[in-house]
């Protein structure tokens, strides 16, 4: 007779690749066979936050659970880093986490992803060498001379994300870019202040076969160059994030094309007029990506102050890419009411929308959402036109949000805390609330899946 505790320990896993949390730690416990069955997926993330670095060393981290116990070292596939903790007196990491977590990362002969986003790199350099399945990496790149020539000797890499570079990171990133052309597909440049036009023209013509282009916050090379560069050596670029700065030079006349460009993350600093008002270069660019017949279906627009979006820019997006967005989110952006009817009514394929929610207002919000028919997660971005030091920001009530669901096709709304999921019942949706910590794992412009 066949029971679940001596299946076959190859379906245990693929059974339990559906689970994640505190339900692999509670299946854990069930039985030995259990046990083996979950090890794989329990240990195949590590990752470290604020949560975690609060309770620590009074709590174990998953780094010294896998010291506990070496082999299960071979299970880990990803480390994300995003806290490390310090010792009481707060001056410096504590070592004994530094210890646990470079030994774990030596020992990961199958890592294919790492992230660390605090300046703690050149602890890690070393365990990071020989990684041949390491695929995507994601690091605070502030480094030396001689620590970015470590970095530097890492090969095979599909995805590389790059915060805060040095500028001697800078300086030999065209030679790293020759040695990552036939592997690399994704190039992620984040607030490099030293990244300059020349630079960038070096590293992107040795990358001919990158689909995705992001270079935001860097002070030196602005959206012209970024555009000019891009068109000229990335042809294929499937999605492009840049900042835009302002800039009393045009686009020039002779700029080529991106066909295949299916996102786009505009993230904008200039002075604005009275609104509602619209950034120049955006209507500009549209019309460009509308020339260029690509497939748009993801746009995320930034602004650097709140700003009420003028009517005829969005219609202007939509005359462009109307049967193609899937996914629109305006950060620091207002919109309205007519303008979210046209989004709604036009755009048939839109799934996702991120908002700000104007919950003193929601009802026209409400009715406008529901000209949509594909429309079925809502983000709310927080940028309540309402909102003041002495005036904060309402929260959603669990009867807005039902009311929302009832009128729409919305099933699932994130706001920066909360995450509510809507289930159709026989007398109507109703809406569970699940807690969540505002934790963002990757940067506000990639492309969201």
């Amino acid at each position: 007779m066949v029971s679940a505790d001596n299946l076959n320990l190859d379906v245990l896993e693929l059974i339990f690749a559906y689970l994640s949390g505190n339900d692999l730690v509670s299946v854990a416990l069930v039985s030995r066979s259990f046990f083996a069955g979950v090890i794989p997926r329990l240990y195949h993330t590590l990752g470290f936050r604020l949560s975690q670095s609060k309770k620590y060393p009074r709590v174990q981290s998953p780094f010294g659970a896998v010291m506990a116990h070496p082999d299960f070292a071979i299970h880990v596939r990803h480390i994300d880093i995003r806290r490390v903790p310090v010792t009481r007196s707060g001056s410096i990491h504590h070592p004994e986490f530094i210890r646990d977590c470079t030994q774990v990362i030596s020992a990961a002969n199958n890592l294919t992803s790492f992230t660390l986003t605090v300046d703690i790199l050149p602890s890690f350099l070393l365990a990071l060498q020989g990684k041949e399945r390491l695929r995507d990496l994601r690091i605070y790149a502030n480094l030396t001379t001689e620590q970015s020539k470590k970095l530097v000797d890492i090969r095979g890499l599909h995805n590389l994300t790059l915060d805060y570079a040095s500028w001697t990171l800078i300086d030999m990133l065209p030679t790293w870019a020759r040695v990552l052309s036939p592997s690399l597909t994704s190039l992620t440049l984040y607030m490099a202040s030293d990244l300059n036009e020349l630079v960038l023209r070096q590293v992107l013509c040795k990358l001919p076969n990158l689909t995705g282009l992001h270079v935001i916050g860097c002070g030196k090379t602005d959206h012209v160059a970024v555009l000019k560069l891009a068109t000229l050596f990335t042809p294929r670029l499937e999605s492009l994030s840049m900042t835009t700065w302002e800039n009393p030079h045009p686009l020039p006349d002779d700029l080529g094309a991106l066909p295949y460009l299916r996102h786009l993350a505009l993230d904008t600093h200039c002075s604005m007029p009275p609104p509602p008002s619209t950034p120049s270069l955006w209507t500009t660019l549209f019309k460009k990506t509308a020339d260029w017949s690509c497939p748009l279906s993801s746009v995320t627009l930034k602004l650097s102050e709140r700003v009420l979006v003028a009517d005829n820019f969005i219609k202007t997006l939509l005359d462009a890419h109307d049967s193609t967005l899937r996914n629109l989110f305006f950060v620091h952006c207002r919109l309205s009411i007519d303008s979210l009817k046209n989004i709604c009514q036009r755009c048939r394929e839109l799934e996702k929308l991120g908002i700000g929610v104007p919950v003193r207002e929601i009802e026209p919000f409400i009715d406008a959402l529901a000209l949509s028919g594909s429309l079925h997660a809502l983000i709310d971005l927080g940028t309540d036109k309402h909102t003041t030091s002495s005036n904060p920001r309402l929260n959603l009530s669990k009867d807005t949000v039902e009311d929302l669901m009832e009128a729409t096709n919305i099933r699932m709304l994130l706001t920066e805390t909360r995450r509510w999921t809507g289930m159709d019942e026989f007398l109507g949706v109703t809406a569970k609330l699940e807690r969540r910590k505002p934790i963002a794992s990757t940067h506000w412009f990639m492309p969201k899946t």
